[in-house]
This record gives structure tokens, C-alpha cells and sequence, in this order.
């Protein structure tokens, strides 16, 4: 059996290239045949697995600027279209792939390769664009979850885009070429969804195979912090919109209180210029990061969209750091159910604001930082039980049916 992984970066920036690198790691450890197909310069993952093959496009992804070409190429890239096929034609039988990233460079023509051969075919939903053209169920202009079915009327007409309607068509566009692989195609993929609570939004169209693997993390601390006898809260992710930093810089300045923002992303010297009595330094080291974590009183995740499962949330949780979250979180329901934090209403700085200052409550603060710890016990599966669980989905033996 080979194992062709295919993401859009190697650079880990976000929780999808962390895990299709766990992926590769967890093969390679184990012997198998490993190929890689990325759409950037692929160093990272040379340097980090030189006994896998790497076929990389040294494309630029869309966040880093759109060019005049990637109307096209990022709806269809050929390229990339291409290189896979070359890659299948060898031993399409004999391999199983397994395709993580692909809306910033590789585009939907990965799945029209895909769909000429009789290769095992396994997506990892890291968010909605299976389904979703945008891809997070949001309308980026009122900030409400969409209730729209993706492609139905109401979603074609909906200006929910972040930048204008006219890309919300592109995005169309983008999907029904995705679409147009064929309903045989998409109905053997088999989809392993990072939390249960995403296949409500996934389901109901030509996607038949459907199970969970919740990712593994680890916790952000060293040991179980002593979360209420220190002040300041912690973010950490990147500075957009969609993540809902905006609403927690609103419920900071009308509460006052002090914070550490950690992160890349556009509204970062926004955040910056917003919060002066914050520190906000951008991206840090994986050091730095632990020791402001066991120093953070509490975790703040505000995603305005429904967030699939939220990592670093979970590791926090696994640090005995409590955790406020927006209600539109999968993982909100469970948070509250396990005493490990706190949830308020997505996109209501008042809200949040309100939740942050109950959060001056030691003994309150000290209930939910023993909650979080042992329900971070829980909350995802430890790392040899998720490279055991992967192997097992590779190699066909799920130890569940799909369903």
C-alpha cells in the first residue's frame, strides 16, 4: 500500500497542515510508502520527513495576495491537476489518499484526478468547503450562521462573502467545479470529520461515508496551570474576522481588563492599535507560548463561525486553563457540560464582556480550571491512540463501520 498526502502548504500556520503533517509522520514511523503533494516549495516537510516523496508546485496560496491568474488556476489549477495524475497512474490500486487542504493553491481539479482512478479516496473536513462555498457556514456581512442549504437559491443569492458578491460567485463557481467530479465520486470518499457535530452541515448530498477522529493535541503547558491564582486572559490564533477578534476587542476595552493576544492574520496591527493596555505581539515560539499559557488566568475562543472543533481550545482545556467560547463553537455544548468553561453569545462583546468579568472570581475560576483538567483527560484521544486510529483508517480497518 502507498499513502499519497495531499495539502495546499507545508508551513504549519493552522490546524489542518498540523494535522496532515501528523498524518505524514504517523506513516513514515511506521514504515509505509509515503508521498506528499503540496502546493508550495514543500521544504518544510523535506526537512521534516526526508524518507518521504515530495511533489511540490511552489505555488503562492490566496492568503498571502490573489494574483490576476488565480481567477483561473485557483478554480481549476491545472498543475496541480497534473501532477496528480502522473502520481495515480503508477499504482492508483494499490493507494490510498488522503487529501487535507486544498482551497489556497490546489483547487477542486485535485478531485477530478482523483475521480479517473480507482484509488481509496479519504478527506479530512477541517472546516465546510466540502459543502459550504465559502466554507464556514457564515454570512460574513450580518455575522449569523448560515441557514441557507449550500447552492440552493437562497445560498446563490445570499451576499454573505467576506469581500463582495462577485467573489461569492467566483466561490460558486469554484464549487461546482468541485461538484462537477460526479456524485459517483463523492459518493465513495470517505470523510473523517474532527468533530462529531459536523456532519449535520456536511451530510445530505452525495457524501455517503461519514466518521469521526477527533485530532490529538497536547497541552499547552507542561503541567495542569494553577489557572486562578494568575490575571490575565490568552488568545491564540490568527487575527481575522471569522475568529471573532474584533468582538473580543470590543468586550476587553469594555472591561478593561488585560489579555495577551497571540498571533498572525490581517487585523493584526488592528488588534494591536485597538488594545493598548494588551499585549499583542504576534506570532511566538512554541516556548513563549507555554510560559504565557501557565501564566493565563483564562482562554478566549470568539469565532463568529461555527468553529469545527477548535485545537487550541482543547489544549487549553488540557492545561487546566478554563475556556470561555462562543456559542457558535461544536465544542460549546460539551464545555459547559464538563464544568471546563464558560460559553457566550456568538458576536455580543456585551456578552462576552459579561463572562469575562465573572472570570475575577477565583473560587469560580478555580472550579472550572479542575473541570477543564479532567475533562481535558477526554476531550480528544492521546497521540498513540490517534497514529494507531489513522493506521487503522489506511489500512481499512476502522474498528467501526462508516455510517
Amino acid at each position: 500500500m502507498r499513502l499519497l498526502v495531499i495539502n495546499d502548504v507545508s508551513v504549519v500556520l493552522g490546524g489542518a497542515t498540523k494535522v496532515a503533517m501528523q498524518c505524514i509522520d504517523a506513516a513514515t514511523a511506521a514504515g509505509m510508502d509515503c508521498t506528499v503533494l503540496v502546493g508550495d516549495d514543500g521544504e518544510e516537510v523535506r526537512r521534516n520527513f526526508p524518507q518521504a516523496k515530495v511533489e511540490a508546485l511552489c505555488e503562492r496560496p490566496l492568503r498571502d495576495g490573489v494574483q490576476a491568474g488565480d481567477v483561473v488556476e485557483r478554480n481549476y489549477n491545472r498543475r496541480a491537476y497534473a501532477a496528480l495524475d502522473n502520481l495515480l497512474a503508477a499504482s492508483d490500486e494499490e493507494t490510498v489518499v488522503h487529501v487535507h487542504g486544498w482551497s489556497q493553491i490546489l483547487s477542486p481539479s485535485i478531485f477530478h484526478a482523483l475521480s479517473r482512478h480507482g484509488a481509496r479516496v479519504i478527506v479530512t473536513a477541517h472546516d465546510f468547503f466540502l459543502t459550504c462555498p465559502n466554507g464556514g457556514y457564515l454570512n460574513f456581512r450580518s455575522g449569523e450562521v448560515c441557514g441557507h442549504r449550500p447552492m440552493s437559491l437562497g445560498c446563490l443569492t445570499s451576499n454573505c462573502d467576506k469581500r463582495n458578491y462577485l467573489h461569492k460567485l467566483w466561490r460558486v463557481g469554484r464549487m461546482l467545479t468541485q461538484q462537477s467530479a460526479g456524485d459517483e465520486f463523492w459518493s465513495r470518499v470517505e470523510v473523517i470529520l474532527a468533530h462529531e457535530n459536523m456532519e449535520p452541515y456536511l451530510s445530505g448530498g452525495a457524501l455517503r461515508h461519514f466518521l469521526t477522529l477527533r485530532s490529538p493535541c497536547k497541552p499547552l503547558t507542561r503541567g495542569p496551570a494553577k489557572a486562578w491564582r494568575n490575571d490575565r486572559m490568552l488568545f491564540l490564533g490568527r487575527m481575522t474576522w471569522e475568529k471573532g477578534v474584533r468582538t473580543l476587542a470590543e468586550a476587553l476595552n469594555k472591561t478593561g481588563r488585560p489579555a495577551t493576544l497571540i498571533g498572525r492574520g490581517p487585523l493584526l496591527k488592528e488588534m494591536q492599535s485597538a488594545l493598548p493596555h494588551c499585549h499583542v505581539p504576534g506570532w511566538l515560539d512554541d516556548s513563549e507560548v507555554d510560559r504565557l499559557a501557565s501564566e493565563s488566568r483564562f482562554f478566549v475562543m470568539p469565532s463568529r463561525m461555527p468553529e469545527p472543533y477548535g485545537l487550541v481550545a482543547a489544549e487549553a482545556v488540557m492545561s487546566g486553563i478554563p475556556v470561555i467560547v462562543s456559542s457558535n463553537a461544536l465544542i460549546a455544548e460539551e464545555v459547559a457540560r464538563n464544568d471546563a468553561g464558560l460559553v457566550f453569545e456568538s458576536g455580543n462583546a456585551d456578552s462576552l464582556a459579561e463572562k469575562i468579568a465573572l472570570m475575577d472570581n477565583d473560587d469560580l475560576v478555580r472550579h472550572l480550571s479542575e473541570g477543564a483538567y479532567e475533562y481535558g483527560k477526554r476531550i480528544a484521544p492521546s497521540n498513540d491512540e490517534w497514529r494507531q486510529r489513522i493506521l487503522d483508517i489506511y489500512r481499512g480497518h476502522t474498528g467501526a463501520s462508516l455510517h
